[in-house]
């Protein structure tokens, strides 16, 4: 079978758009596809950046966190430091009765409690705490200046005043003079 110059150039022709087509389809899915991959692209350096800035503030976040941290423990171990380790009664019931003959009164009773062991909310600080309660003798306005006292001395900054029971008689007489039990807790420092 022989075919003509118009059938072979009809062939050739038809080969010719046929590979034209096939060729035309391909760029077109392939710039479909460059589209789609150059999206992707800039999603990602876009992603990219966020989380480099996100990295960044995190750094210095964490950072001034550490700094914070570091600050909270000097403040720590300062405040360790200013607390007694030990809570001696005997200490603390002479400097209450030197308090009260400053203040012109008598101390007709003082007791004291066994520390007892207490752990901070932060769960890694121990301390003790001691309650003592002391009973005073004298006039009203002695028995407020020995209570001022005890809460400006500087002997008692880790106490606290936790009572104040106050008995004044309506007459004075020499029996029965005002008197007063003040309640003290003592905090002090336990360590590791």
């Amino acid at each position: 079978m022989k075919l003509s110059k118009t059938a072979w150039l009809i062939l050739g022709i038809g080969i010719f758009v046929i590979a034209l087509g096939s060729l035309y389809m391909v760029y077109s899915r392939q710039g479909s596809e460059e589209e789609q991959l150059s999206n992707s692209l800039l999603a990602a350096q876009q992603t990219l950046s966020r989380l480099t800035s996100e990295r960044a503030d995190s750094e210095s976040t964490l950072t001034k966190m550490e700094d914070k941290l570091a600050q909270a423990e000097l403040l720590l171990h300062k405040a360790k430091a200013k607390f007694p380790g030990l809570v001696e009664s005997t200490d603390y019931a002479e400097r209450l009765s030197n308090i009260a003959d400053g203040c012109d009164l008598a101390v007709t009773e003082f007791t004291s409690l066994e520390p007892a062991d207490q752990t901070a909310e932060a769960k890694d600080v121990t301390y003790f705490v001691t309650s003592f309660s002391v009973k005073v003798e004298g006039e009203v306005t002695d028995i407020l200046d020995f209570i001022n006292a005890i809460a400006t001395s500087e002997y008692f900054t880790t106490a606290t005043i936790e009572l104040v029971d106050m008995d004044i008689p309506e007459e004075e007489t020499e029996e029965e003079e005002p008197s007063a039990t003040i309640g003290l807790v003592i905090y002090g420092y336990k360590g590791e």
